[in-house]
């Protein structure tokens, strides 16, 4: 999990870092969108361990 968060940051870092610089609202837009997303991955990776018996 900690390799796909540090692999989001550099995708998308460069965009973010931008927002933050120029416009604070999109910047925190695409900041709860991240959150969001990260969320629903963590939630997904839960219930594909809960399937498989994996911990």
């Amino acid at each position: 999990m900690d390799e796909l968060i540090e692999k989001i940051k550099e995708e998308i870092g460069t965009s973010i870092d931008y927002y933050k610089n120029t416009d604070p609202i999109a910047h925190e837009g695409e900041i709860l969108g991240l959150q969001e997303s990260l969320d629903i991955i963590h939630d997904q990776y839960v219930i594909s361990n809960i399937y498989t018996g994996e911990n």
